[in-house]
């Protein structure tokens, strides 16, 4: 991130000479970009590149922050930061860079509507830059607001291919809202929570848990200010796809185009195992422990008797407002009835009111048995007010206690984290131990379900003759078509390792949605081949014992059946099952499904 997001302590004398200077680069254009590239670190490549903006080398205005306090001071930070992307963009495009182009954008930019000009269009394709492999990241100091006009343009600016990143995440509740809202195609993750990241057990949970939330936005991680190797590995373990740092390579007006062989050889090594869960729990559990027994008062009662209670109790922040059925209403919240309460002849005029005419009745409200997914939206959601007032907690509509917005964030990240361990490193889908879990909880449940095994054929041969990257991809494509056509809510999606996979499915359509998928991989396997070798079906190659095969494009096997909770006691049953069913699909030639259409009288 290009240091422009803090205002820099100001200069001796008034300002004028550093004015003058300021305007003269300003109509000079005499601004120069150093790159530092973002690493994949699945790949081991350059994925691309931040511009970082410098003003003359030696001058007073060489640091950007003086840049930038200088435009703030003339009122025009849309001007120099239209100049600094002018720069950016050139400068990446003569050194014939591969990959993205990370530049910083201010609000101001985002309103003065350049990026989205025919012009600025045009510009940008004779500089051989398509918007898609431009990224611009939105600054931490630039608080925008879902009604803002500079929020508006930035949707505009992704439904014209321009990629977004958010910065500096983890500085506070409004950028986990704007998160929510803006969908960017990247966070970038503070660097306060990669330094000594494999030391500080806080920041590996916060990580890992900012890591869940991307993967249900389908957004990319990535890490900043790495710049020792134990964290850089540890990122990795996580399962962090993108850092930069300057570990991985310092900001240079002429960058690599390739990571160094140290670099690719380091992260080359075995990935370590991830460590098993120390205590597992249930979220309900733990949210009826957490949440703090305060009394509740009636919506009849009189304003004065509130105000005594927080008179009398100074830790007591809020109290809830519950009917007659025990049902929550809303909440009182000391701050907000202080000002205009606690003053004496105010008190006199209205204490003998209801408490509902102070009430806040929209505040944060969760059910016990709500899910994982449902409680971080919940905190996504949450305002500074919400942060004060705390979260209504109720189990079967009834009150059940006030929950801390603090507490909550760390159960949510404790969870994650536990999740987090069972993730598959390389698609981030659970693996066994949730699988498990969630077949026995259905069955428990005595809830009909469908379970699937999808299993890639003749993967192992393509891994050997192509390598385990673009074996890699492949799984990764079919996690994605997985992810596409069987969304979250209606399935359980599980990486058992490998090539396998498990799909948990209540939709009433599971079968047609699995051939869905067969004829989805089909499509896109054929990108990895030739036509040839598609006209032929296959390709020859060595085998494991040096002799030449034939070996068949890969292709995806599916059993499946629906599951009847009286039927089975475990999931343990059920793998059986599933076990049989896949070696029956793969005896089929091709993509194919098999089903067990079998009846268990």
């Amino acid at each position: 991130m290009a240091a422009i997001a803090t205002l820099p302590p100001e200069p001796a004398g008034d300002g004028t000479e550093e004015l003058e200077l300021f305007q003269s680069i300003l109509q000079n254009g005499e601004l120069r970009t150093e790159f530092q590239p973002v690493m994949d670190l699945r790949n081991r490549t350059f994925h691309g590149f931040e511009a970082l903006i410098r003003g003359p080398a030696g001058s007073p205005l060489e640091p950007p922050d003086r840049l930038f306090h200088c435009a703030r001071q003339s009122d025009s930070v849309a001007a120099l930061d239209r100049l600094c992307a002018q720069t950016s963009v050139e400068a990446f495009a003569r050194r014939g860079l591969a990959g993205n182009l990370f530049i910083n954008v201010s609000e101001a930019l985002l309103e003065s509507g350049w990026l989205t000009r025919e012009p600025t269009l045009r510009w940008l394709q004779e500089q051989g830059l398509a918007p898609s492999r431009l990224v611009l990241e939105l600054l931490e100091s630039d608080a925008l607001t879902e009604h803002a006009e500079a929020f508006q343009a930035a949707q505009f600016l992704r439904e014209l291919g321009y990629g977004l990143a958010l910065d500096d995440l983890g500085q506070g509740f409004g950028r986990f809202a704007l998160w929510k809202r803006l969908r960017p195609r990247y966070l970038k993750i503070d660097r306060a929570y990669t330094e000594d990241l494999a030391s500080d057990p806080f920041k590996t949970a916060f990580v890992r848990s900012m890591l869940l939330l991307a993967e249900a936005s389908q957004s990319v991680v990535v890490a900043e200010g790495v710049e020792a190797e134990r964290d850089l590995l540890t990122l990795r373990e996580l399962g962090i796809g993108m850092a930069q740092g300057y570990f991985i390579a310092r900001p240079t007006a002429q960058p690599q185009p390739a990571p160094s062989e140290a670099l690719r050889d380091l992260l080359g090594q075995a990935q370590p195992t991830l460590h098993a869960l120390a205590s597992r729990g249930s979220i309900e559990q733990s949210v009826l422990g957490l949440a703090r027994q305060i009394e509740p008062v009636q919506p009849q009662t009189k304003l004065d008797q509130v105000l005594r209670m927080l008179e009398q109790n100074p830790d007591l922040t809020s109290v809830p407002v519950v009917d007659g059925a025990g049902r929550a209403l809303g909440i009182i919240n000391r701050y907000v009835v202080a000002d205009r309460l606690f003053r004496p002849h105010v008190r006199d005029l209205f204490g003998n009111k209801p408490c509902t005419l102070v009430m806040s009745g929209d505040v944060l409200r969760l059910d016990a048995k709500a899910s994982l997914q449902q409680a971080s939206s919940l905190i996504a959601d949450s305002s500074y007010r919400h942060a004060t007032e705390g979260v209504l907690v109720s189990e079967g509509g009834l009150y059940r206690g006030l929950l801390l917005v603090g507490d909550l964030l760390r159960l949510v990240t404790e969870f994650q984290v536990q999740a987090a361990r069972y993730a598959n490193p390389l698609t981030l889908l659970p693996g066994n131990v949730p699988i498990n879990d969630c077949i026995d909880r259905w069955l428990h449940e005595d809830r009909a379900f469908a379970a699937a095994y999808a299993d890639i054929d003749h993967f192992k041969p393509f891994n050997d003759k192509f390598g385990y990257r673009m074996g890699d991809e492949i799984i990764l494509m079919l996690s994605d078509l997985l992810r596409a056509r069987m969304p979250l809510g209606r399935h359980f999606l599980g990486h058992v390792g490998g090539d396998d996979f498990v799909v948990l499915s209540c939709s009433a359509d599971w079968e047609q949605e699995l051939r869905g998928v067969l004829d989805a991989f089909e499509q896109g396997v054929a990108q990895f081949f030739e036509p040839a070798v598609l006209e032929q079906g296959g390709y020859w190659a060595d085998n494991r014992r040096g002799e030449a095969m034939f070996f068949p494009v890969p292709s995806l096997s599916i059993g499946a059946l629906p599951v009847d909770p009286q039927r089975f006691d475990s999931h343990r049953e059920v793998a059986n099952v599933l076990a049989e069913l896949k070696r029956a699909a793969k005896r089929l030639p091709g993509n194919a499904l098999f089903v067990e259409r079998r009846r268990h009288d």
